[in-house]
């Protein structure tokens, strides 16, 4: 059997044609690369050159909502983040940035001592729970607890509102079926319960359980603040609570919520640059 492939107006050809064309292309590509970065070398110098490189690739990145990581970052070549990233691109998974994973990484690895199992609020794909239950370990017995109404997200309050006047999202975006979430983490056996409902319908399915960690990403106002306020008390002390969205301009509420539910407890919550925030339980 040959394998063959397609192209606009040429019919059919074999696939290594296409491939080899390909190649051709990306070839041709890095001398013109090589060619630029050599010009730009001498007529700016190299320091100049460099630093205005980056400038550039980080702007047409962001236009795509992409991100540029330095490839000295020793994050990035993280065993257990690597093994993550690999099946999550394996199996075409998308969802939060790559620096927003490892923060739950190193999150899950960094409470494995601590009595609890996981919970997470908001799912979408999967992804974030990939990198949790990878940063628990292959062999934790702790769960996750998945709690999504895989219909999308709830109606956005007057406290979602941006400063332009209208809110980011509406009801039902960010929708993603339960049995794509549930094939995504299959790597994980049983470790997974996924509880299907709007928040916080589901939440007394846990009611008599402890947690070392809890991930909110509901994006709006009043599903984190309900996430935080049932969570909090059941989380141990050295445990850990995330919020994805609270640096988010898209998500105002959810930065409201959680700066409203800690005013008055003990703990700081940590702003972080991925735009996340972390509390750790006192």
């Amino acid at each position: 059997m040959r394998l063959v492939t397609r192209r606009p107006g040429l019919g059919q050809e074999p696939a290594g044609v296409a491939i080899r064309s390909a190649c051709g292309v990306i070839k041709v590509q890095t001398v013109i690369i090589k060619a630029l970065d050599s010009l730009g070398g001498l007529l700016l110098g190299r320091e100049k050159y460099r630093r205005s490189y980056y400038k550039l690739a980080k702007r047409l990145a962001a236009r795509q909502r992409y991100e540029v990581y330095k490839p000295h970052l020793i994050w990035l070549t993280d065993p257990e983040f690597i093994a993550a990233r690999d099946m999550a691109e394996a199996r075409g998974i998308e969802g939060i940035p790559y620096d927003r994973c490892f923060t739950l990484l190193t999150s899950a690895r960094m409470v494995r001592g601590i009595e609890g199992n996981f919970a997470e609020c908001g799912a979408r794909y999967g992804k974030s729970s990939l990198f949790l239950l990878t940063g628990a370990g292959m062999q934790s017995t702790k769960r996750l607890h998945i709690f999504d109404s895989f219909q999308g997200l709830s109606e956005p309050s007057d406290a979602d509102v941006q400063s332009g006047g209208k809110s980011e999202w509406s009801k039902g975006d960010l929708a993603v079926p339960e049995d794509i979430v549930h094939q995504n983490l299959s790597a994980f056996g049983d470790r997974v319960d996924l509880h299907k409902g709007w928040i916080p319908d589901r939440f007394n399915d846990v009611a008599d359980q402890q947690f070392s960690l809890v991930h909110v990403d509901v994006d709006l106002y009043e599903p984190t603040l309900a996430s935080v306020e049932f969570f909090y008390p059941r989380v141990k002390p050295g445990g850990v609570i995330l919020c994805d969205d609270y640096g988010s301009g898209d998500c105002p509420g959810a930065k409201k919520a959680i700066d409203e539910f800690f005013a008055d407890k003990p703990e700081n919550v940590m702003s972080l640059t991925s735009g996340q925030s972390l509390v750790i339980k006192a």
